[in-house]
C-alpha cells in the first residue's frame, strides 16, 4: 500500500478523490489561494495571534505555491519566490495538524523540488521556525548563521539552506 502511495503522488495523479494530488499553483486560483491563507492561518499564524494581513496578501502575488489536496481540500502548501537567479525562497510551509506526521511535508517538497531543478535553481533558502528546524534538517537543509529573532512574530528563526 505505501508503495503504490508513493507512485500516485510522483505521478500527481488523483484517481480516487481521497489520494493526495500534488499541484502547483498562484493567487490567480482564487478557490487554492483561499484555502491557502485559512490553512496557513491555522497553523502557522493563529497560534500567534497574527493572522496574514492584506498587505502581507499583496506582497505574495507574485509568488508559486506548490500544495497537496485530498478529496479538494488542501492539506499541505508553501510559497516561493525567486531571490535571485540562482535561490528560490519557499516561506509559510503548513501541514494540515490532522495530516502531520504522514510524511506529507517531505513529499510535497521532494515533489517541488524536481520543479525547482527544471526551473534552473541551485539552491533552496528560507527562515524556519525553532518548532520545525528539525524537519528541514531531516530534508537536508544546513543552517547558515546563527538563530535570530522575528520581530514581527516574535519566534527563533532559523537561517537554512539547501543545496540542489
Amino acid at each position: 500500500m505505501i508503495k503504490w502511495w508513493h507512485q500516485m503522488m510522483k505521478r500527481g495523479t488523483n484517481t480516487v478523490t481521497n489520494q493526495p494530488f500534488f499541484q502547483k499553483f498562484t493567487t490567480a486560483n482564487k478557490q487554492l489561494y483561499q484555502q491557502n491563507i485559512d490553512l496557513r492561518n491555522a497553523v502557522l499564524r493563529g497560534p500567534l495571534g497574527k493572522l496574514i494581513t492584506p498587505e502581507e496578501i499583496v506582497i505574495e502575488q507574485n509568488n508559486q505555491f506548490y500544495g497537496i489536496t485530498v478529496a479538494d481540500v488542501l492539506v499541505a502548501t508553501f510559497s516561493t519566490y525567486q531571490k535571485d537567479t540562482a535561490t528560490v525562497r519557499l516561506v509559510s510551509f503548513a501541514v494540515d495538524m490532522s495530516y502531520q506526521y504522514q510524511r506529507l511535508g517531505s513529499s510535497l517538497f521532494r515533489w517541488a523540488l524536481d520543479d525547482f531543478k527544471k526551473q534552473g535553481y541551485q539552491q533552496v533558502s528560507l527562515s524556519a521556525r525553532a518548532s520545525a528546524h528539525e524537519f528541514y534538517l531531516k530534508q537536508g537543509f544546513k543552517d547558515v548563521g546563527n538563530p535570530t529573532t522575528n520581530q514581527y512574530l516574535g519566534v527563533i528563526d532559523f537561517d537554512m539552506q539547501y543545496m540542489i
